[in-house]
C-alpha cells in the first residue's frame, strides 16, 4: 500500500504547508473512486473528495493526526465519513452499507453479485504479432472488468471492494472504518471474489489473475 513518508507529515505541521500536494498527489485518484462509490455522481464525489482533504490539510497541520495507525488508514476513514455526509445532505437519508434489500420474488443468493454485469472482451484489439502488446492489452482488459464489476455491484459490495482491492485496505481496517463485524466485510468480499472469478476465469487462465484478484 502507498503511504506517504512520514517525514511530509512532520514538515507539513511544522508549517511547510507546500507539501500537502504531495499527500493529495499520492491519494488523490483511489480516494475519488470511494468517494463516487457512494455518492453515484462526479460533482459530488468531486466536492466530498476536496472536503475530505480540507479536513485532512486541518488535521495534520495542526498536529491533531498522530501516528498511532496507518495514516492511509487514518485518510481513508475521513474520506468514508465525509462522503456519507453528503450522501445525507443530497439524498435526505443515511447511508446504509449494512443491509441488502430484495424486492423480488425469485431472487436466489448472489443473483445481487451478477445481475446488470456481463463483460465484453474485445478480442479484435489483441495483436498476434506482439506478445508484449498483448500482454498489456490483457492487464488492461483484467483490470476493465474488475472496475466494471466492482461499479455493477449494490454499493453494500461496492464499497467493501473499492476499498480492498483499489484503496488496499485490510479486512481489519475496513471494518473499523464501516463499523461493520469483521466476519460480515470477509464474507463480502469472498462472495464477491467468487463471483468476480467465475466471470474472469470464462476469459483468463487462472495464472494470469492471481495478482488481481489473489486468488
Amino acid at each position: 500500500m502507498t503511504e506517504v513518508n512520514p517525514e511530509i507529515l512532520e514538515r507539513i505541521r511544522k508549517g511547510e504547508t507546500g507539501l500537502f500536494r504531495e499527500v493529495v498527489d499520492t491519494y488523490k485518484d483511489r480516494a475519488y473512486s470511494l468517494t463516487v462509490k457512494i455518492l453515484k455522481h462526479r460533482e459530488e464525489a468531486e466536492d466530498a473528495l476536496q472536503d475530505a482533504f480540507i479536513r485532512l490539510f486541518r488535521a495534520v497541520s495542526s498536529g491533531n493526526y498522530e501516528a498511532r495507525a496507518k495514516f492511509s488508514t487514518y485518510f481513508y476513514t475521513i474520506v468514508y465519513n465525509t462522503a456519507v455526509d453528503y450522501y445525507r445532505k443530497y439524498y435526505q437519508r443515511a447511508f446504509n452499507v449494512t443491509s441488502i434489500e430484495v424486492h423480488e420474488s425469485n431472487y436466489s443468493d448472489g443473483d445481487e453479485l451478477v445481475r446488470n454485469f456481463e463483460p465484453m472482451i474485445d478480442r479484435n484489439a489483441y495483436d498476434a504479432d506482439s506478445m508484449s502488446t498483448e500482454r498489456n492489452l490483457e492487464v488492461a482488459e483484467i483490470q476493465r472488468i474488475i472496475r466494471g464489476y466492482i461499479n455493477s455491484i449494490p454499493q453494500q459490495y461496492s464499497v467493501i471492494l473499492n476499498m480492498f482491492f483499489v484503496n488496499e485496505l485490510s479486512h481489519e481496517e475496513i471494518s473499523n472504518i464501516l463499523k461493520l463485524p469483521l466476519g460480515t466485510v470477509k464474507n463480502r468480499i469472498f462472495r464477491a471474489k467468487e463471483k468476480l472469478k467465475e466471470i474472469l476465469f470464462r476469459e483468463f487462465n487462472r495464472e494470469e489473475l492471481i495478482e488481481y484478484i489473489k486468488v
